[in-house]
């Protein structure tokens, strides 16, 4: 038996030229799933996934089950909440004519509710504890309205100012709404009394957390402004007292802070010398979960609330957090994220209180393709710089695509990469403030690679350094060479382009 495995998958590393277009088809039938939101009762997930084509929503059940297509947006969706406490209602942020709306839809597959017909761009704020409310934003010509939606009745209101004759005398350094909402970024969760808002803007040539207070309808912004930082993923304490937020302020790493509502004092609450990808914190404000980023993967820590005492936690296989984040359920005792593995297909994951194991709610499909098939990743270094090399097992000395993005590169699965590997090339993806250069002087000095007029895969499009060097360019614009659509790449037209012969080889 073992023998017969060995030799095939020495069949299947040695696959013949002929089967190149097979497996590209494979790679292009491969989908995912990412950003679960569990149900309040605990029994259901909604998450986004490819497996209808497009990003769509879907939800199933908890504990198993072939997911239910929510949307069927032609532009995609961004994102899917429920609507508490109602078990098969939820909102989707969709892409429709190039703006972000926010649409109604249930699990009955009933035709989806707009929940506004104003222009511009709405960004989701987050419901009311009842559910009876949805919290809005709407940007349109850089002006920004903050609005409520009842659910009951399904009409919108615009948060206005009381009128004077009310008497109702404004808080404290705050500032009307336009002033303070100005350069939204995006906005929630509401307070669980539900009588403040939290929004993350920009100001400073940084970011900034600013807190509305709905009944007066001003905002005060609740970080320091003085000096640039990052301030992310803004969220209440359980008594409403404190904001926790991620961030970089005085210090070179993101770490979780406190910022108190009253007189904004702010300290660290979780700082260890890696970043801190993401944040989690139960809803009793007992356990902070944090995604520590390690040599482009992600380790997760679980710390008890004040003490910051480890707690156990199971871990998942080697791989990245993908967008989304990642959540606790009501109760606290499960979270809930989607992780990308370097060989295998995004999928959502859960990892329960006391169970010794993570759990992998959803598989996606990757028919045709034994995970053998795609190469993984090994670490490379030059100076400072480190990056990511993905070599296929023949030819012996193959020729190279480069990787750039605005963004450092993870190493885990990218069908580009894949689909360039198949075809015989190795891909180089170097991190840091030049990774052109940095790509440039690791080749210099490999043995085993044909350096020769490397490939450039630019798919965020930045400039390009000696374009002379290059033997192609793949970016997304079609400014030169080959235009490729990041998030559905055409794999046949990438390898063929790739494939081709550069001039001077």
């Amino acid at each position: 038996m073992i023998l017969l495995a060995v030799q095939s998958l020495a069949l299947l590393v040695a696959a013949p030229a002929q089967d190149l277009p097979a497996r590209l088809r494979h790679l292009e039938s491969m989908a995912a799933a990412w950003a679960p939101a569990p149900s309040r009762d605990v029994t259901r997930i909604a998450f986004l996934t490819t497996l209808f084509g497009t990003r769509q929503a879907a939800s199933m059940a908890i504990e198993g089950s072939y997911p239910n297509q929510l949307t069927d947006e032609p532009g995609g969706v961004e994102s899917i909440a429920w609507v508490p406490p109602e078990a098969r209602m939820l909102v989707a942020t969709v892409l429709r004519d190039g703006h972000r709306r926010l649409i109604l839809v249930d699990e009955d597959a009933s035709v989806p509710v707009p929940i506004d017909a104003a222009a511009g761009e709405q960004l989701l704020g987050g419901f009311s504890r009842d559910g009876k409310r949805l919290y809005y934003a709407v940007v349109d010509a850089g002006k920004v309205t903050l609005r409520t939606w009842a659910v009951e009745t399904r009409t919108a209101t615009t948060v206005t100012p009381p009128p004077p004759a009310a008497g109702v005398q404004p808080p404290k350094d705050s500032l009307p709404l336009d002033d303070a909402l100005s350069a939204l970024v995006s906005l929630g969760p509401p307070s669980p009394d539900g009588r403040t808002l939290l929004a993350q803007v920009k100001r400073g040539g940084g970011e900034g957390v600013a807190l509305v207070d709905l009944a007066a309808a001003r905002g005060t912004i609740l970080t320091p402004t003085d000096a640039p930082a990052r301030f992310r993923q803004p969220r209440f304490s359980g008594d409403a007292k404190s904001v926790y937020v991620l961030t970089d302020a005085g210090r070179s790493t993101l770490g979780v802070d406190s910022i108190a509502v009253q007189g904004h004092a702010r300290k660290t609450l979780y700082a260890p010398p890696e970043n801190i990808e993401a944040f989690a914190i139960t809803d009793d404000g007992h356990r902070l979960a944090v995604a520590l980023e390690i040599n482009g993967m992600n380790l997760f820590s679980l710390l008890d609330l004040p003490s910051l005492r480890p707690q156990p936690l199971a871990a998942p296989p080697s791989g990245a957090l993908a967008e989304g984040g990642m959540v606790w359920d009501r109760p606290g005792e499960r979270l809930f994220f989607g992780w990308r593995l370097p060989d295998d297909t995004t999928d959502v994951w859960e990892l329960r209180l006391g169970y010794g194991t993570a759990m992998r709610l959803t598989r996606s499909p990757r028919p045709g393709l034994p995970r053998e098939s795609i190469s993984r990743p090994a670490l490379v270094k030059i100076g400072d710089s480190v990056g990511w090399l993905w070599r296929p097992s023949d030819p012996a000395k193959p020729r190279v695509a480069v990787l750039i993005r605005s963004r450092d590169v993870r190493p885990v699965f990218d069908r580009r990469v894949a689909a360039l590997n198949m075809a015989g090339l190795a891909v180089l993806a170097m991190n840091g403030k030049d990774p052109q250069k940095a790509a440039r002087d690791y080749l210099s000095s490999a043995q085993d690679l044909d350096i020769r007029f490397p490939l450039l895969l630019n798919p965020d499009d930045l400039p390009v350094e000696d374009a002379a060097k290059w033997g192609g360019v793949v970016s997304s614009s079609g400014k030169s060479g080959l235009t490729v659509d990041p998030d559905h790449p055409d794999l046949k037209s990438l390898v063929n382009y790739a494939t081709s012969k550069p001039p001077g080889l």
